[in-house]
């Protein structure tokens, strides 16, 4: 894939939150506490797009997938940070990003935030490498590599019953 069609990727989807409301703060929150499914239908439809793109990329040899070793205190302190972060702010990194790009000053602390976090973690792994690290690795583990089943077979079913979904839940409510 060539530069320009990243780019061409990145504006397109970009584009695709903007239009459907990812880059509000009301919607996202709307959406958190189930007011609202457009989010909810987007990031469905995405991971149903996804999943069975990045396998079918892989079966064909387009691509090749490199599971990263499950480390379980990390994802669950990492999945703290990020959903207290969500929470609070109403945007996670995509959306923030979108939000931004339409001058709304509250994404560029999310942003910021973001930045600093990170900062903050690269400065701290040196320290926490031996201590925390050490806990909880479990290896490259997949689903389909657990149950002994080729990926696209998992994949498939499950990308449709995403996309399924993401047909079924309800349109919001129009206020007229």
């Amino acid at each position: 894939m060539t530069a320009w069609a990243g780019l061409a990727l990145g504006a397109a989807f970009g584009a695709l939150l903007q239009l459907s409301g990812a880059s509000s703060h009301t919607k996202i929150t709307d959406a958190l506490r189930l007011k609202d499914w457009t989010i909810i239908k987007l990031i469905l439809a995405a991971i149903g797009v996804g999943l069975l793109g990045v396998h079918l990329l892989d079966a064909f040899g387009a691509a090749h997938m490199k599971v990263k070793d499950l480390y379980l205190p990390g994802v669950v302190i990492a999945g703290a940070i990020f959903g207290v972060g969500f929470a609070l702010t109403g945007y996670c990194p995509g959306t923030a990003l979108a939000a931004a790009a339409e001058g709304k000053p509250d994404a560029w602390l999310t942003i910021a935030g973001g930045l600093f976090g990170a900062l903050a973690f690269a400065f701290l792994v040196p320290e926490l490498e031996g201590a925390l690290f050490a806990l909880g690795r479990f290896g490259g583990i997949t689903l389909h590599g657990s149950l002994g089943v080729p990926g696209l077979a998992l994949a498939l079913p499950l990308s449709l019953a995403c996309l399924w979904l993401a047909m079924r839940l309800p349109e919001p409510r129009r206020n007229l």
